[in-house]
């Protein structure tokens, strides 16, 4: 099964805010497996993923065109425009926005992602997690401790692991909490994979 063309033609430009906001469009509607594919290939072709199972890309265009758009402003609107996707009643939609949101590397963009982080739908939550994850910034990591305190285990899997991939010192009390006190056998997981990407 392959991402839809309608999607992966838009996947390799979302440093342009119209297709941006044209792919996040394209993903309304889209079932759980497409909508995830859909959001590994934009994660994948920044460079993004680590262990969620994406390679960083080979092509040296890609990598050409991803260091040409990390050094490019961030087009005006579109944080505000991704941040209202976060919001919206289309759970893929939420899902691609927050990658994209996250590779911004800008203040307000995280911002963003954390108040989506309290949002009052949990599938809101773990796409701003997954979100905060990508953004490698450790400014982030108060926010996301929290979150290894949310009511729902796919919240607290995906803090966990973004945690991890953040790869900061003060997450390791909390992830080891996880570990052993945790109820749910994924979240402990998830908090395991975490210590040892911290500490490995």
């Amino acid at each position: 099964m392959a991402v839809p063309p309608c999607l992966a033609a838009q996947a390799d430009r979302v440093g342009d805010s119209a297709a941006a906001l044209a792919l996040v469009e394209a993903a309304r509607g889209a079932n759980p497996v497409m909508c995830e594919l859909a959001a590994r290939s934009v994660e994948s072709q920044w460079g993004w993923g680590g262990d969620m199972g994406v390679r960083a890309p080979r092509d040296p265009a890609v990598r050409a065109a991803m260091d040409q758009t990390r050094g490019r402003r961030t087009p005006p609107g579109l944080v505000t425009q991704l941040a209202a996707s976060l919001r919206d009643d289309d759970a893929c939609v939420r899902r691609l926005a927050a990658p994209m949101l996250a590779r911004m590397h800008t203040a307000s963009a995280n911002q963003a992602l954390r108040v989506a982080l309290q949002h009052e739908r949990a599938t809101t939550r773990e796409a701003a997690a997954l979100g905060l994850g990508f953004t490698g910034d450790p400014a982030v990591i108060p926010a996301l401790l929290a979150g290894t305190q949310d009511a729902e285990v796919r919240v607290r899997v995906a803090c966990a692991w973004a945690l991890g991939e953040i790869e900061d010192a003060r997450a390791v009390g909390a992830l080891v909490r996880m570990l052993r006190e945790d109820r749910d056998a994924e979240v402990r997981a998830a908090a395991a994979w975490a210590l040892g990407n911290i500490e490995g």
